[in-house]
């Protein structure tokens, strides 16, 4: 008797949708469903992001013009210069035409 109650109080258990607070009814395939729609999962996403996806903001200072710049690190590359302008003019400096700086040429 008691395994008959708890499934059929499973069975009428309702969850609410976190973003639009609609009653999703239970389909009883797979994992349960957490919002009722893929626009309102889209817009719960977008509306609290997750702090494993974030991309940490560092700024350092740029060798050519002593400009401070923040940039997000993505894919382990580190920024050198805080523009394309500024990095065209940094290679140009240290003379990376053959992937020798200056100081090794002379």
């Amino acid at each position: 008797m008691e395994d008959y109650t708890a499934e059929m109080i499973r069975d009428m258990a309702f969850s609410f949708c976190p973003q639009c607070g609609t009653a999703i009814v239970p389909n009883h395939k797979g994992r349960p469903r957490k919002f009722c729609s893929p626009e309102c999962r889209s817009r719960w996403n977008n509306t609290h992001p997750k702090p494993e996806n974030w991309k940490t903001v560092r700024s350092k200072i740029c060798p050519v013009c002593g400009r401070e710049f923040s940039y997000r690190h993505q894919y382990g590359l580190e920024r050198k210069y805080c523009s394309r302008a500024c990095a065209n003019k940094g290679r140009w400096k240290e003379g990376d035409t053959d992937g020798r700086t200056a100081e090794h040429r002379a």
